[in-house]
């Protein structure tokens, strides 16, 4: 039986073919959630159409029941969002360019899923160091959201507002797996997609917080979040010192967790910031390994 995946990669490719033989098309790719090989029986198609220069308005379309949504561009409008793949530059004390990456995340994502219609296959757009900076700046933006939702769940508890706060923790779990995944080196999709990203690197399910009993002093959920943010993070950038000098007085209490910038790392909790030495990073590490 061929398989949901099949039936819509090989319309896609229909589709795709149709368009290349346009003087004014330069490719077509295919992205999102079927670039990245998952489907499912409702899935739609997204095609992006690149044309030389002056993209048309593109409907989108009903191919044998299913759904083809055309987005166009043009090869320049690409290399603008190509050149934030380029470097992770984003530092303590200026964050503006981590402000623009974040609002376009989910076009960057769109661009490391895509995947460049060929007669011989579909071929990756994104490669190699691109594909790197993808996955730094998307571990930055889930390691920001968890700082947020972890300040929440915190006020939400202290002021005990239980049920908005177990909407919350609800939230914290699906972003953390977005963390995992995307510290892998998976694309950030859609939270349904979650689960299965994680299978592709991982063996049984994935993983969940402690349930709380609901009280302001149970904060038992909190080691194992500052467990996996800390292991995303070193994923991405290892900690490689083996000096080792006191952690900065407090930062081993409730709240504190750990970013990396280009010029660093440091710990936050809520609007204080710490800046870490290599040799602090060590030490606080070592001081909180256990949780989760």
């Amino acid at each position: 039986m061929t398989s949901t995946f099949d039936i819509r990669a090989r319309i896609a490719a229909r589709v795709a073919a149709e368009f290349c033989d346009h003087p004014k098309v330069s490719e077509v790719w295919l992205e999102g959630a079927l670039g990245a090989g998952l489907a499912h029986a409702r899935s739609d198609i997204d095609l992006r159409v690149v044309f030389h220069d002056q993209p048309p308005a593109l409907r989108s379309r009903l191919v044998d029941g299913v759904r083809v949504d055309l987005a166009t561009c043009t090869p320049a409008m690409i290399e603008t969002l190509r050149s934030m793949l380029g470097s992770f530059d984003v530092c303590f004390d200026d964050v503006a360019r981590f402000r623009q990456v974040r609002t376009a995340l989910g076009q960057l994502t769109r661009l490391r899923t895509a995947r460049r219609y060929t007669l011989t296959g579909w071929q990756p757009v994104v490669t190699g160091d691109n594909v790197a900076g993808y996955r730094h700046w998307a571990v930055a933006d889930r390691v920001e959201h968890v700082l947020s939702l972890v300040e929440d769940l915190l006020g939400l508890t202290t002021d005990h507002l239980y049920a908005e706060a177990e909407v919350v923790r609800r939230q914290l779990e699906i972003c953390l797996l977005g963390l995992d995944v995307v510290a892998a080196d998976q694309p950030l999709l859609g939270d349904k997609w979650l689960p299965a990203l994680w299978r592709r690197t991982n063996d049984g399910p994935p993983p969940s917080l402690p349930a709380p009993s609901w009280n302001a002093d149970d904060t038992s959920w909190f080691p194992s979040v500052r467990k996996r943010v800390t292991a995303a993070l070193l994923r991405c950038w290892p900690d490689r010192t083996t000096a080792e000098e006191p952690p900065p007085a407090g930062t081993g209490e409730l709240g504190w967790l750990p970013q990396r910038y280009t010029d660093g790392w440091f710990l936050r909790r809520g609007d204080e910031r710490i800046r870490l030495t290599p040799g602090q990073l060590t030490s606080w590490h070592q001081a909180n390994r256990e949780g989760g």
